[in-house]
């Protein structure tokens, strides 16, 4: 799938969920899930720098692999940081269409990690020997 088009539709999907609908937030705990998603997308700039990083799913010819900070434990960290911030703004305006988009994008986000993915073997030999040692998302889960 095009590259631009996967960044065109996560953003578009974080537009549909960011506008208000009348609901009642799901869960007390929903600003956890905001605050973790702040906390591991800081600790993802910490160690991946904007020159090196990339919002297209396509990946720059000077790029360097990083396997630092949260990047030991996961190979997507931004698009977790995004699907937790999604999740906490989910749950506070919990409505079967948020739901429903959030769903869509974490396919969409699934779509572009596994283009990166195929562009990152063709792109850096060590990054088969790393993709085994780590998750997708979600430490020792996904």
């Amino acid at each position: 799938m095009n590259s631009r088009l996967l960044v065109f539709l996560q953003f578009l999907l974080i537009g549909l969920i960011l506008i208000p609908k009348k609901s009642t937030p799901l869960c007390p705990f929903w600003w956890g899930f905001i605050l973790l998603s702040g906390v591991v997308a800081l600790w993802t700039f910490r160690h991946n720098r904007l020159g090196n990083f990339n919002i297209v799913p396509d990946i720059r010819e000077d790029a360097q692999l990083i396997t630092t900070g949260p990047y030991r434990y996961i190979r997507h960290p931004m698009y977790s940081a995004l699907f937790f911030g999604m999740l906490g703004v989910v749950c506070y305006f919990s409505h079967w269409l948020n739901w429903f988009f959030l769903a869509l994008m974490v396919a969409v986000l699934y779509l572009k990690a596994s283009k990166e993915e195929r562009l990152w073997c063709d792109h850096h030999e060590a990054y088969t020997c790393y993709r085994e040692g780590t998750k997708y998302f979600i430490p020792f889960i996904l």
